[in-house]
Formats: structure tokens, sequence, C-alpha cells
């Protein structure tokens, strides 16, 4: 097991010096390569100790437990030798069938000596010596030549995954998801991934700047709703106050009986001129009672108070679930059903990355659903989205389905994108009226035409947000509550 915890570390070290960039930035990708490379190590341990064709040779024992001089057990245990050495073509020294030859004489002469038969048994054990070193060395030569053949055929898989992973990983990082949503690594295995679907929708979704542009303008189907609302809070203010300060002399502000010299009045001071009349001084600063100028400062306080407001403040509401009706019908052949299936692989992805319920209906004159709300698999997005029907267009049913889902609960607060060319017949008034009181509860109704004609043959639309979207000139035009612009008009 040592051998295989080595070719492990180098495999380890292999991938993180080809796709260090990549682990780093994915935990869930490095978790799954050492995933991968621990239970390689395990299956590889047990098909070496199953199909080793050496492992038998290893258990066969050929100990002479009695000590005697027994020829013919030396004789099975150097045939045993020699015929595992000439099928792997290995040689065997003539000098064990001197020994034989030897010991056979000693035994027909009779010479049971105690010394012939330590010597016996001392040969018998070197040649036992001898083949269990020959064993081992076919068992680990063969084990080395498999552990190398298994160890390249993994690192080609691995690589080969890791490479795509790579490359797709750059993609939705260039479009600004997580690639942590696309990639399942629970099952093990990323064998089962449509590689080559996604990378040709994503490369679409890059190359084309008309359809980058679209996206841009389609994003605020992902943005969250926001509402406005009057709240009374407690709000704190703060304001200036001054006040008397009895310790600053800064100005005059009257009169005071005193005995501050400093601030007598010169008439008071004159008394001091003559001798008859600065007793009077004297007697009037010893009782206090000179008349003084009275000065005071001011300071400023920071005084803060509470007072209940009114304010009004925009809440986010919870994003509802995201249902996105795709036309494969047989008019939207070619570009318009690449287009579209891409922007449904971004908008899903986006709706999942932001923990928004969605729900696919796939139509032509007939629908097919698949519900992604609890359980995102990408291999079972892929290949709903590469179902193509081919035949008239009837968005009616669709349509119909998705009305149905909104008035469930669990769908009561969702949003609806059809992508579609729109060459088809009008609604029934029944979808129209039902479209109309779901409005009324905040559902929305969004729709992107794929349309060469543009807009030859639309009078009016019947969403609230219409994006028209012209593959062969990568032109985008964007209308909002067009059927209300029109009645107006």
């Amino acid at each position: 097991m040592t051998r295989l915890s080595s070719e492990a570390t180098a495999i380890s070290n292999e991938i993180i010096e080809k796709h260090g960039q990549l682990l780093d930035k994915s935990k869930q990708a490095n978790n799954w390569v050492m995933d991968k490379t621990n239970e390689w190590k395990t299956t590889v341990k047990r098909y070496l100790d199953v199909h080793n064709p050496f492992y038998e040779d290893k258990q066969k024992s050929f100990v002479n437990d009695t000590n005697a001089l027994d020829i013919n057990c030396f004789n099975l245990l150097l045939e045993d030798f020699k015929k595992l050495a000439e099928k792997n073509k290995k040689r065997v020294n003539s000098f064990w069938d001197k020994e034989l030859s030897k010991f056979k004489q000693v035994t027909k002469d009779q010479q049971f000596s105690k010394e012939k038969t330590e010597e016996f048994n001392s040969s018998y054990t070197l040649l036992h010596k001898e083949r269990e070193k020959l064993v081992g060395q076919l068992y680990s030569a063969w084990e080395l030549e498999k552990i190398a053949e298994l160890r390249s055929e993994f690192m080609k898989q691995l690589l080969e995954q890791l490479d795509m992973l790579a490359e797709l990983y750059k993609s939705v990082e260039v479009l600004g998801l997580d690639p942590g949503i696309f990639f399942d690594f629970s099952s093990g295995s990323l064998t089962s991934l449509p590689f080559d679907d996604i990378r040709k929708w994503f490369d679409y979704l890059k190359s084309d700047q008309g359809v980058q542009s679209l996206l841009d303008l389609m994003g605020r189907i992902n943005l969250v709703k926001q509402s406005e609302k009057i709240e009374r809070i407690n709000q704190t203010f703060s304001e200036k106050i001054v006040i008397p300060d009895i310790n600053s002399k800064e100005e005059i502000v009257g009169i005071t009986l005193d005995r501050d010299i400093e601030h007598a009045l010169p008439s008071e001071l004159a008394l001091m001129a003559d001798p008859d009349t600065s007793i009077l001084f004297d007697l009037k600063y010893i009782e206090s009672n000179l008349l003084c100028f009275d000065l005071e400062g001011t300071s400023t306080i920071d005084n803060e108070f509470e007072m209940e407001v009114e304010q009004s403040i925009l809440e986010d509401d919870t994003k509802g679930p995201l249902i996105i009706c795709v036309d494969t019908s047989g008019s939207m052949q070619g570009a318009p059903e690449t287009i579209a299936k891409a922007v449904t692989l971004l908008m899903v992805s986006k709706a999942k990355q932001s923990n928004r319920s969605c729900y696919l209906i796939n139509f032509s004159t007939g629908i097919s659903t698949l519900d992604l709300s609890h359980d995102f698999n990408m291999e079972n997005l892929v290949s709903f989205l590469k179902m193509s029907f081919y035949g008239g267009t009837d968005v009616a049913p669709a349509i119909r389905h998705g009305i149905t889902l909104m008035n469930s609960d669990s769908y009561q607060d969702a949003d609806m994108l059809i992508i579609s060319d729109f060459i088809m017949a009008g609604l029934p008034s029944e979808i129209i009226n039902s479209m109309e009181k779901l409005r009324i509860n905040g559902n929305k109704f969004n729709s992107l035409v794929i349309d060469t004609s543009f807009m030859e043959h639309r009078l009016k639309s019947l969403f609230d947000h219409e994006w028209i979207y012209n593959p062969q000139t990568s032109s985008i035009s964007e209308l909002s509550k067009f059927e209300q612009q029109m009645l107006t008009d």
C-alpha cells in the first residue's frame, strides 16, 4: 500500500501542477480530485490483490516441518522453482540440480547422519528462500507494471475532465455566474455531464455581442422587487445651547460689591489718592464693599433629544419563482433555437444562484415540463433543453399551465418569461383575462421575441416587458407595457 500511496501523491502533485488555479478557485473541485484519487488507490489495491497472477505462487508453502532428509520434498520444491523461472524466462543455477543428485545418492547409500541431515535442511531452506525471492520479484514487477498502466488510464481520464471543467469555469465566470451551481461533484464522476452542449451554448452567449446586450436588458427580471412603506421611528437630534459661565471673565454685565481691586471702578481707586479718604477705601475693601465691574463669559454645550418622525423606506421583497416557457417548434430551428436555449440556461443559472425557484415549460403544439425548484441537476436540465418538437406553435397550453402554477401556493409570486418567435395565433380571451387577474396580485408576464422580421407581424404585446432580438443583425429593442401604450395612442 506504500507504493500506492506514493503513486497517489504523485498524481496529486501532477494535477496541482496542471490545474492548480482551478483547484484554488474551487474547493469543491479540489475535494473531488482528492476523493477520486483515494478511490483510485482503494480500487487498484483491490484489483492487485485479486488479479495478481503470482498470488497463488506466493501463498504456496514448501516448508519441511519434519527436519528429515526428505528427497521428495526437495524435488517438489526444485521442480516448482524451475517451472516458475522457465515460465517467466528466468535462469536457475545448475547448483540446485547437483545438490539434488548429491542428496539422492545420500538417500540411496542410506547415509542418514546428523551432519548430512543438517546439510540437507540448510540447502532446502536456501532453495526455499531463492524461490520466495523469485516469486517476490515477479509479484512486485507485475504490480509496478499494472499500477503504471492503471495510473496512466486514470490520469488521462481525470485530466480530460479537469481540462473541460477549467474551460467551462472560465466561460461561467465571464458570464458572472457561480461555477459551483453547474457541477455536482457528489456523484463522483463528471463523465455524464453534457460538456459539449453546455460549451456550445456558453460560447454563443460569450461571442454574440447582441446576446450579451440582450441579457443586460433582461437582467431586471432577476432584480429584487422593491416596495415603499412609511415607518414612524425615533430619531435623535442635537442642538447647540449657550449658557453663562461664571468662571469666564469675558465681558462687563454690571456693577457688583466686591474686594477685587483689579476690577474696581476708577472712582473707588481714586479714594487711595488722598490720605483722608484712603481710610474709607481700606474699610470698604475689608468689608468687600468696593464697587467693581461684574464680569462673566459664556460656553456652548450639545443638547441631544429624541423625536418621533415619519420616514419613507424601500424594502426588498422576496424574489418569487421564475417560470420560463421555451418555444422549440419548427419555426425556431437554427439560430433562434440556439439563442433561446442559451438564454434559458443562463436565466435558470442566475435563478439558481439567487436561490430563486425555477420551472421550465418546453412547448410546440404540446408541452413538456421540468421543475428545478428543489432538485437542480445540470444533466437533467441540458437533456430537457435538447428536446425539440419541430411541429407547429401553440403557446396557449404553456401559458395555461404556467397560470395554473401561479394559482398554487408554491408559485403564487412567480413571474413568467416566454421565449419564442411568436409566429402563432392569438391567445384565447380566457387566458388574457387570467393574466390580468394575476397582474393585480403582482405577477409579471415577460417575453423575449427572437424574430428575423422584427415587428412586422406584431401590432401589440400582452406582456409587461418585451425584448425583441433579431439574430441576423444582433439588434435589440425593448418594449415596456406596450399594450397599454397602444390603447392610449
